[in-house]
């Protein structure tokens, strides 16, 4: 069985769409993960066929409280804002079945514009070469890996940078050509432009050494 986890912290205008999209999916749980939401969204969770939870905010403590409560032999770890292509769920159980630790999908920006195109390609990119993924490609990982691999670090940015490198060590990443399609409202919030920016001095500063918890201050909207 697939756990499909979703962290979530006041997403009621969105969780409802990705919960419907994963209902009716045979041999699935779905676990979501909310983090002391001030709207509805465990309420519009509890009310699915889904199982709520409540946690300390944190994507990282969330995903973490997830997986504690999942009875999946196979964990796949969803943003609140992102729907997967269909079949994507049996072709995690096929490339499990095949020897693989666990993965992501290439990733596919809900926008038509063009500047997208250019963030999904150099990010696709970037996982195929490196098998280092961020998590709104849709981490998914054998239940048994993560707990071996110490499941996600406690810490504010990078927790997938730094679970992907862990994986990574450990043995076979698979990175399927099935789309994840997510939200482009982290780049339109405060404009692609700026936004790209920024998230390449963070990962700069990541890569130079700092800890995500320093870096955490040029972010303002940390889940």
């Amino acid at each position: 069985m697939i756990s499909v986890i979703i962290p979530t912290y006041n997403e009621e205008s969105r969780i409802k769409k990705t919960l419907d999209c994963l209902s009716g999916i045979l041999d699935t749980e779905i676990i979501v993960v909310d983090g002391a939401s001030s709207d509805n969204t465990y309420e519009i969770a509890r009310t699915h066929s889904a199982k709520a939870i409540c946690s300390q905010r944190g994507r990282a403590c969330q995903m973490n409280k997830g997986a504690q409560e999942a009875k999946g032999d196979i964990l796949l770890f969803l943003h609140a804002d992102a729907n997967l292509e269909e079949g994507s769920l049996e072709e995690v159980g096929d490339c499990i079945k095949k020897g693989f630790l666990g993965g992501c999908f290439v990733q596919k920006i809900k926008s038509s514009k063009l500047i997208y195109r250019f963030i999904e390609k150099s990010g696709n990119i970037r996982a195929k070469c490196s098998k280092i993924f961020y998590g709104d490609q849709a981490i998914f990982v054998k239940k048994k890996v993560f707990y071996e691999i110490g499941g996600f670090d406690n810490v504010d940015l990078f927790e997938d940078v730094l679970f992907s490198r862990k994986l990574r060590k450990m043995g076979k990443v698979y990175i399927s050509d099935k789309k994840v399609f997510t939200s482009p409202r982290r780049w339109e919030r405060e404009g692609v432009i700026k936004t790209t920016i920024i998230h390449w001095l963070l990962s700069l500063g990541f890569m130079l050494g700092f800890h995500p918890d320093r870096l955490r201050r040029l972010y303002r909207d940390v889940r």
